[in-house]
């Protein structure tokens, strides 16, 4: 395909690494295909792009108008409008050729502004239910790409087509996708990693060590516990297994996240898109504990994803006690056949090489806007 080299592709998403990983990884797939990025994101997502392969970056204020009461929506309705102004005065500078929004609030600006001026925009929608920020701007969209096979609180009626195409996973994960189960039997040493999304889990802190601390001796010492942990309570977590004679490796975040996720025989997680279609592309049983709080509930929509094959249990937050998970974690880790299952059904059950087929659909509605007779 011919293009100009100054032509970008915009990807615009923030707030938490739910957001901004499947950015990432269709950003990785496109500079494969040799297109210029530039991510737009705020203060909180830029926390989680690091690593993320921007030719660009712009950083815009933004916040969610759906909190706090009357001044907290004005100051977030000021920021959306500062947001859409940046964003606004950098695209007239540029030959923007297509524009994607991954959600967050970011995401709402960018693509207000893109429909202004004329550019092609889609949205992918990470969970089971389309969050506030996409569903602003769904129905101007060429396309709505969504990672699972349901997608609630879509509207009825949108510009473009409705495409299942997974959720996009960072080169990191396709390395390790095609890595085995561990080999465990009844006498071998068992990896479980615990962490709890982009932004920790002060539950899974108070929680899974007390409830590990609870097990036999002889199951507790063959276990080796990698926990993300906030770093106020990393002290107290720590003192815990040391007391129960548990070998554990804790830190607020791990940068190799996928690897680990692979060389684990049970992981304890959030329900987070992003976890979930790792979980399901590696192939790991799980313990998912989707986020009460979350907008809509919907990470109990994920967990179902891989919790209807049997490829992980659920556990509702409220029930997310130490007792609970004592015999859950009893009944899982004492049977070994039972964990292979788990990863057996778990994998494949999100649809794999989401990226490509996201930038196949980002690169045609680009490949529109160059034909159109208005440019």
């Amino acid at each position: 395909m011919s293009r100009d080299d100054d032509r970008l592709i915009v990807l615009a998403a923030g707030g938490t690494g739910g957001h901004l990983f499947p950015a990432e990884a269709l950003a990785q797939e496109l500079k494969r295909r040799g297109w210029r990025i530039m991510l737009v994101t705020d203060e909180r997502g830029a926390r989680y792009a690091t690593s993320f392969p921007a030719d660009e970056r712009l950083m815009i204020s933004a916040a969610s108008p759906s909190i706090g009461g009357p001044i907290a929506k004005i100051a977030a309705a000021f920021a959306l409008a500062g947001g859409l102004f940046s964003v606004l005065r950098e695209f007239i500078k540029r030959d923007v050729a297509a524009a994607v929004g991954f959600g967050g609030y970011p995401s709402f600006p960018s693509m207000m502004a893109a429909s202004l001026l004329r550019i092609p925009y889609g949205v992918h929608e990470q969970n089971g239910v389309l969050g506030r920020a996409n569903r602003m701007v769904a129905q101007g969209a060429s396309f709505l790409a969504h990672g699972f096979s349901v997608i609630e609180k879509a509207p009825q009626h949108i510009k473009g087509a409705l495409v299942e195409v997974g959720n996009p996973v960072r080169d990191a994960v396709g390395a390790v996708a095609a890595k085995d189960y561990p080999p465990i039997d009844s006498e071998s040493k068992i990896d479980v990693l615990i962490f709890g999304g982009s932004q920790g889990a002060s539950l899974f802190s108070f929680v899974t060590p007390q409830a590990i601390a609870g097990l036999p001796v002889a199951l507790r010492e063959r276990l080796r516990i990698v926990q993300q942990v906030r770093d106020p309570e990393i002290s107290g977590v720590r003192k815990i297994y040391s007391d129960a004679g548990v070998d554990a490796e804790l830190a607020p975040f791990f940068n190799d996240l996928p690897a680990r996720i692979a060389s684990a025989h049970l992981v304890i997680a959030r329900a987070g898109a992003s976890t979930v279609t790792e979980l399901s592309i590696i192939g790991r049983p799980s313990i998912l504990v989707p986020l009460a709080i979350a907008m809509d509930d919907h990470q109990t929509g994920n967990a179902r994803a891989l919790a209807d094959s049997g490829g992980a249990v659920r556990i509702a937050e409220a029930d997310f006690t130490p007792e609970a998970l004592q015999a859950r974690l009893h009944d899982l880790l004492t049977d070994t056949a039972l964990l292979r299952h788990m990863a057996s059904a778990a994998k494949g059950r999100v649809k794999s090489n989401a990226a490509g087929a996201l930038a196949d659909l980002v690169e045609n509605i680009a490949v529109e806007k160059s034909k159109s007779p208005h440019e």
